[in-house]
Parts: structure tokens; C-alpha cells; sequence
């Protein structure tokens, strides 16, 4: 299929969106299940995504690290991350290719494997993102949601743990009823303790009729902001060099 083919394809895959989503914009959904389809949707629209991404990290109220790093993701399941600075970290790559997740150390120019599950809760906007995934979209399916009243306007759900792949004891998220972009989350523990409080910001429209925020914040418990994320020159839905996501054959196993 040649370059401009794709290119028309992809904008008539992005029309589609935009009708759809002016065909319901005026509806009030009644039901979770219908505001989470909606923002299912949202996500579906995108096939690639490439960022600069700048992270301050916070320690007692101030900015104690500043890391600037490249995002790329191609559906269903590759993503990469590679670090440009500080200098220190230079190079550092994370890569996500189905199951495995390996990190680039390049201080030791060696490859580690390692777990998803292992990330902090401090790098929840980081993961957020990586929720565009088609292979991990499902991890609301671990949760059975119900639909609050709204609450300044926005759509508020709240979800509690469904399956036994539910990492939180609940889930509280808003979502905003015209670009059905989670606008905040609140994750807890099974006691019902905040883990963390992530707040979406500065959405924008990257095709028609579909969004994505541009800094997302989050704060711990205690309300202390933890980690900043700006998400710079967003291009979507344009060709990734697929050797982005070549796996290294020095890469460790299991």
C-alpha cells in the first residue's frame, strides 16, 4: 500500500471518528458501560503515537529532577521509551513488545528484563498512556463500574474490582463529556487508602474528533505533587520505523 493510500485511509478512518462522535456528542449517557465505550473509542482511533515528553519529579514541594525522553507506540502492544536527558540517563530505553518489557542500562550497555508490575505508583502518567494499548485497554475490564450523578459537568465513575487481575481496590475517575478524556483519577487500596491522584490536563484534538492530553500531574496521598508530565510535539497516526521495536537479541529470557 503506497504512502498516499495510507494517508487517505487514515483520514477517512479520522472522519468516521469525527461523524461518530457528532452523531451522540449531544446525548446524555445514562450507564458506565456507555461512557467507558466512549472512551474506548477515543483511544481505538489511534494506530501510532510519537512525543517528546518532559517529566519534572518532585521531592518535598520542589523540583529535585528534570528528564526529557521520546515516546513511540505503534497498536496493538509496542511501545518505546528513550531517555535524552539529563545526561546521566541518556540513552536508557524502555521497550514494551507484547508480554516482555526490557530496559536499556546504557552506563553498562546491557538489557534487562523487566515487570510492568514492578513500576511505581509514582509513574502513573506514564502508564496512563500506555492504557492506549490495545492489549492492555482491558484492564478496566477488571473493574465493575457504575455511573454517579454528574459532577461539574463531568461524567463520575467509580469502579471496584471485578476480577482477580484488578490491581486497586477501586478505581474513581471523571470523564469529560466531549472529548471522554479521564479529566482525574483516584486510585486506592484494598483498605480504601489513596495510592495516588492523577489529574489530566491540557487536552487537545489531534484528529477529528479524537483527544489526548498534553500534561498530566500526579499527586501522592498525602496531596503532595510527585511528578509533572508535559507531552510535546504529538504526532499521531503516522509511520514508526519499526525497527524502534525490534527486540534485542542480547535481551534476557523469562
Amino acid at each position: 500500500m503506497n504512502k498516499t493510500r495510507t494517508s487517505r485511509l487514515a483520514w477517512l478512518g479520522a472522519v468516521c471518528v469525527a461523524l461518530a462522535w457528532l452523531a451522540v456528542s449531544a446525548q446524555t449517557l445514562t450507564s458506565a458501560d456507555e461512557v467507558l465505550d466512549r472512551l474506548r473509542a477515543n483511544a481505538t482511533a489511534i494506530e501510532t503515537l510519537q512525543a517528546r515528553i518532559v517529566v519534572h519529579t518532585y521531592k518535598d514541594g520542589r523540583v529535585n529532577l528534570i528528564q526529557e525522553m521520546r515516546l513511540s507506540l505503534e497498536q496493538p502492544d509496542k511501545m518505546r521509551q528513550e531517555y535524552i536527558a539529563p545526561e546521566y540517563m541518556a540513552g536508557n530505553v524502555s521497550l514494551i513488545v507484547g508480554d516482555a518489557m526490557l530496559v536499556y542500562i546504557a552506563a553498562i550497555e546491557t538489557w534487562q528484563r523487566s515487570d510492568l508490575s514492578e513500576l511505581s505508583t509514582a509513574e502513573q502518567p506514564w502508564l496512563l498512556f500506555r492504557q492506549l494499548l490495545r492489549s492492555v485497554q482491558d484492564e478496566l475490564g477488571d473493574y465493575a463500574f457504575t455511573l454517579r450523578e454528574p459532577d461539574g459537568g463531568k461524567y463520575p465513575l467509580v469502579g471496584v474490582p471485578a476480577t482477580d487481575g484488578a490491581v486497586y481496590g477501586s478505581i474513581e475517575m471523571w470523564i469529560d463529556p466531549e472529548t471522554f478524556i479521564p479529566t482525574r483519577r483516584l486510585l486506592y487500596d484494598v483498605d480504601g487508602n489513596l495510592i495516588a491522584d492523577v489529574r489530566i490536563l491540557n487536552v487537545v484534538e489531534v484528529i477529528p474528533g479524537v483527544f489526548l492530553a498534553r500534561k498530566v500531574e500526579a499527586y501522592d496521598a498525602e496531596g503532595a505533587l510527585k511528578n509533572e508530565i508535559v507531552y510535546q510535539e504529538l504526532v499521531v497516526n503516522e509511520r514508526i520505523d519499526p525497527s524502534l521495536f525490534t527486540l534485542p537479541t542480547e535481551a534476557p529470557n523469562g
